[in-house]
């Protein structure tokens, strides 16, 4: 166990030394309303091409059904999930605060880690958490079934194969 906490803590670490600019004061600490009232498409999708979000999730946001190389671990298997509003296979379902979560710290709307690749922007503010938020819901939905990533200990092959890849 202390094992497996000590390799999260290392790799949330390198996640999270990857933000990019743009991060304001609140570290996710749910900032002001204005913050979030302020939003703006615009703003969200000018985050998305500043912090390279289409490098992985491709430039519709569908994802990826394609995995992406990660040659440190050849046990990982990436696949950027689909960032559309789909219902079925994007992120229709998912909250704005869920959202929010997943890009600050890491989580998913389940309260599960993604994958410690996945770049975590803990300083990411409200006002570009959130309009990033307002970008992807408005943006076409696609509906794009993409493999569950595999990351070690915190997402398995096995487990991968009993959710039905999701």
């Amino acid at each position: 166990m202390n094992k497996l906490c000590a390799w999260l803590a290392a790799s949330l670490l390198v996640a999270c030394g990857h933000s990019s600019s743009g991060g304001g004061n609140n570290g996710g600490d749910g900032g002001t309303p204005d913050q979030k009232d302020q939003a703006t498409v615009d703003q969200g999708a000018k985050s998305v091409q500043s912090r390279q979000c289409v490098s992985c999730h491709n430039q519709n946001m569908a994802g990826s059904t394609t995995m992406l190389p990660y040659p440190s671990d050849p046990r990982v298997e990436l696949y950027p999930p689909n960032l559309t509003p789909d219902n079925a296979t994007g992120i229709g379902l998912w909250s704005d605060d869920q959202l929010a979560t997943a890009m600050r710290q890491g989580v998913d709307n389940n309260g599960l880690e993604l994958c410690p690749q996945m770049q975590h922007f803990s300083t990411m503010n409200d006002y570009e958490a959130y309009s990033i938020v307002k970008y992807l819901r408005s943006i076409p939905p696609v509906s794009q079934k993409v493999l569950r990533s595999v990351c070690p200990p915190l997402k398995t092959k096995d487990e991968q194969q009993s959710d039905g890849g999701l």
